[in-house]
């Protein structure tokens, strides 16, 4: 994964005295003194990008640390709202979205990573002409123009990122595209196998299913497979945040989150568990082949990492900031909850 010496780097300077050590926070999630804290969390469905939220679920890591959670889904923007609204005490989204609240002054804060590097790829259909195909970024994406492009609703990440990537390419989003919401990933695909929308801004398992499985669509820039702009190389894409009146609240369940979704990510990143990943991700990706799953898995495990840092929410503060949805940068420290963000993620666990 992009930046991994620049996070063990960052790690040594900057963690070793403010933050608690991840063995402790275990350690406070695994033994709780009490039952069970009931807390609701806002997510998206059938997402991979909330992957380690699911497989915390599925596999009872929440209960295991203390804390008992009801998932609420929501798409696009709405999953922050969901948060900001106080309909939920915890919310997994992009974490773009809570360095924008944060600069208008929301009170939110990221407590830990579900996934470093953006899930998308810019797929178009088979028969959409792109004559610019394999030459440099961000050349290849010139032959969107005058496409029908769908993302998940306006202003969510799809709508951001693409917007970003389209003037990075010279096009300008009100007139050289029409930009077309269509929701989640089932939908998405749909679109895309009905003619509704010529290409797609799509998040897994979008892309997979449509280019690897049904080959109805191909690759224009592969975003989770390192393709595109320099500032995605080091970036955090999706986290669970909570308001600060929560952690305040709350304290004991937000450690026991934080230490559920680690151990959830060792367990993605362990090859040993990919058989239990692989059933955890059909129950919550239904209708998408077994195989294909486990493909995404195999080749992509390593973008789901626990760590935010600085040069990340930087990175992440640059791309709002090309695109008027900031008027300033939000630091780390503005963004992030320092007693609770992990160090690193530990070394894979069979157990």
């Amino acid at each position: 994964m992009g930046g991994r010496s620049n996070v063990s780097g960052w790690i040594a300077r900057e963690l070793a005295g403010p933050i608690a050590s991840l063995g402790i926070l275990l350690s406070l999630g695994a033994t709780p003194a009490a039952a069970a804290e009931k807390v609701k969390m806002s997510t998206f469905q059938s997402n991979f990008c909330c992957f380690p939220v699911y497989v915390a679920q599925h596999l009872k890591l929440f209960e295991k640390h203390g804390v008992e959670v009801e998932l609420v889904y929501g798409t696009g923007i709405q999953v922050a709202n969901i948060l900001i609204s106080g309909s939920a005490d915890f919310g997994a989204f992009a974490i773009e979205h809570g360095v924008a609240v944060t600069s208008k002054g929301q009170d939110v804060k990221l407590l830990v990573v579900t996934l470093t590097r953006p899930p998308f790829s810019v797929i178009a259909r088979n028969e959409v002409p792109t004559p610019n195909a394999g030459k440099p970024y961000p050349q290849m994406l010139t032959d969107l123009k005058g496409l029908k492009i769908g993302i998940s609703t306006p202003g969510a990440s799809t709508d951001v990122t693409l917007r970003f990537l389209l003037r990075e390419a010279g096009l300008d989003p009100q007139k050289d595209v029409t930009i077309v919401p269509v929701g989640d990933p089932t939908t998405a695909l749909a679109g895309l196998k009905n003619g509704v929308i010529d290409a797609n801004m799509s998040v897994e398992p979008t892309q997979t299913a449509a280019v690897a499985g049904l080959k109805i669509a191909k690759h224009i820039l592969n975003i989770e497979a390192g393709e595109g702009p320099e500032l995605f190389k080091e970036f955090a894409y999706n986290g669970v945040f909570a308001r600060g009146a929560t952690l305040k609240e709350k304290p004991q369940a937000a450690r026991a989150v934080v230490a559920a979704i680690v151990e959830a990510e060792q367990m993605i990143q362990n090859p040993n568990r990919l058989d239990d990943m692989v059933k955890v991700a059909q129950a919550y990706m239904r209708g998408v082949d077994a195989d294909l799953l486990r493909t995404y898995l195999q080749t992509y495990r390593k973008n789901f990492g626990p760590v935010a840092t600085p040069k990340a929410i930087a990175n992440i503060s640059e791309m709002l900031l090309a695109g008027k949805l900031i008027a300033q940068p939000v630091s780390w420290s503005q963004v992030v909850a320092q007693d609770l963000m992990p160090r690193e993620l530990p070394a894979p666990s069979d157990h």
